[in-house]
């Protein structure tokens, strides 16, 4: 029994959210009935995914002390290119070649983001709050303009429409629910890899640790940075894939009220913002917190 006992307490040492997750899952069960019906679970499921993604790609940077506020304007603009290519553009007639490029730009506007972010943090030497602060600004206000210029009237609320269905697939709409949880899936898996089994891993806690003392031993300190920025972007694209899908619209404002929920997933799962400790493993323990009391208040309508 003690030794039970023991390695719990050692659990709970390490992932301490455990604590407030049990409680969430509490509160839902008591408090809200509606919780664990199928259709509930599933609509959770899925709108989980996009957090995980954009969380897992800001542990990344935040393991190297940094932030990446840009990631929720990545949403926005990739979200408004992907669509215009498939609604306004020739290749609407073409559904799956559309949707190919539609992919192809709106995971590339995440790279775009990401090489700006890390150029500017190791070759110009800018601290990355403001370099991802001012891309926020630029891409989100980018995003409105850009929808703006195409609609029949300028306002915060106008979309791009009539994407074609078959892209709905990537959202999870229909019987497709699962498709946007395995892509998350895999998102995570290959994060966790990244992180625990290759030398790369091994740099990032290094350079977060200490940047001077892991330069000093040989390990390239701004490859590893740049390439930190270059993955949360990515992930800030393919979440724009699956959350545009899913609305079946571009939206210029889509991830306007995200960054909130996901640095909470980040910080309460236990990555810390100095940089060094933490992972994806604790990051998913705190998007299932966040994604649990989010569902549970709309549930009970606070």
């Amino acid at each position: 029994m003690n030794e039970k006992l023991r390695k719990i307490k050692a659990v709970v040492m390490k992932y301490p959210i455990l604590v407030f997750l049990t409680a969430a899952v509490l509160v839902a069960l008591f408090f809200t009935p509606n919780f664990f019906t199928v259709f509930n679970l599933k609509n959770l499921l899925l709108q989980s995914t996009d957090l995980l993604i954009l969380s897992c790609g800001l542990t990344l940077v935040q393991l190297n002390a940094g932030i990446d506020f840009s990631i929720t304007s990545v949403l926005s603009l990739g979200s408004v290119l992907g669509a215009y290519l498939m609604a306004r553009t020739p290749l609407a007639a073409n559904p799956l070649l559309g949707i190919c490029a539609a992919v192809l730009m709106m995971a590339g506007t995440g790279v775009v983001f990401g090489i700006i972010n890390g150029a500017a943090v190791t070759r110009l030497k800018m601290p990355s709050f403001i370099v991802t602060l001012v891309m926020q600004m630029i891409g989100s206000g980018a995003a409105v303009l850009f929808v703006n210029s195409i609609a029949a009237e300028a306002t915060l609320s106008a979309t791009i429409a009539g994407l074609p269905p078959a892209f709905g697939v990537l959202g999870g709409l229909g019987n497709w629910f699962f498709v946007p949880v395995l892509i998350a899936a895999a998102v995570f898996l290959f994060s966790d890899w990244l992180l625990t089994k290759t030398r790369f891993g091994r740099n990032v806690y290094a350079v977060g640790t200490n940047a001077r003392t892991a330069e000093v031993s040989g390990i390239p300190v701004k490859k590893t940075i740049f390439l930190l920025f270059v993955l949360c972007g990515l992930y800030a694209g393919i979440s724009s894939i699956l959350a545009t899908a899913r609305n079946q619209s571009g939206i210029p404002t889509l991830g306007d009220k995200m960054f909130l929920n996901i640095i909470g997933a980040v910080i309460i799962g236990g990555t810390s913002v100095l940089g060094g400790s933490g992972g994806v493993r604790q990051t998913l323990l705190g998007v299932i917190f966040m994604s649990l009391m989010t569902n549970v208040m709309n549930l009970m309508n606070v």
